[in-house]
């Protein structure tokens, strides 16, 4: 994997293999050794799905079900993806207004996680996006994914319980290798 600095010093994001498939197997520094890596990091390819139409349109069909929920006030496909695009633009803008105090903009993964420390899994999230990272440091982060979550618990769907795979697998290449002081 490649580390690629956002708002140096504070966040940064990984950017995957093109050939990235979140069911790694359990020695993923091995896995990324001589692999091309993608253009895109986790921030840019989040923001770029969350502005694009036909995306989010066949996202939302893919998903119209979760849409149907009371949760959600059975909401349009054409209404959610008009929402998301307006959502992401206000998310991204909130991020570069906060570049420098970003660690306000995120919280731990488990709401009941009080001390938000050194590689703990956390979360920035605006409305129904999510970008899910690892706190390296005091205000610094590393994006490893993210997601429109649209059900109460990662595990409930297929989207939120791959960004689970990757930010735990991150995690623990993180903390094998200590190579997160940059």
């Amino acid at each position: 994997m490649e580390i690629i600095p956002i708002f140096t010093p504070h966040l940064y994001a990984i950017s995957y293999p093109k050939t990235y498939d979140t069911v790694w197997n359990e020695e993923i520094s091995s896995f990324f050794e001589d692999v091309e890596f993608g253009k895109e990091d986790e921030f840019q390819r989040n923001f770029k799905l969350w502005s694009d139409p036909s995306y989010l349109y066949d996202y939302f069909e893919k998903n119209q079900i979760y849409l149907k929920d009371k949760f959600w006030k059975a909401i349009s496909i054409e209404d959610a993806a008009r929402i998301t695009m307006q959502k992401a633009f206000e998310f991204e803008k909130l991020l570069i207004e906060n570049k420098t105090n970003i660690e306000s903009l995120f919280q731990p993964l488990d709401n009941r996680t009080v001390h938000f420390t050194e590689l703990i899994k956390g979360k920035s999230k605006y409305d129904w996006l999510r970008l899910y990272a690892i706190k390296i440091d005091s205000n610094r982060f590393l994006i490893t994914g993210g997601a429109i979550k649209l059900t109460h618990k990662m595990n409930d769907h297929e989207s939120t319980r791959d960004e689970l795979k990757k930010i735990r697998k991150n995690k623990k290449l993180l903390s094998r290798t200590r190579c997160y002081r940059w």
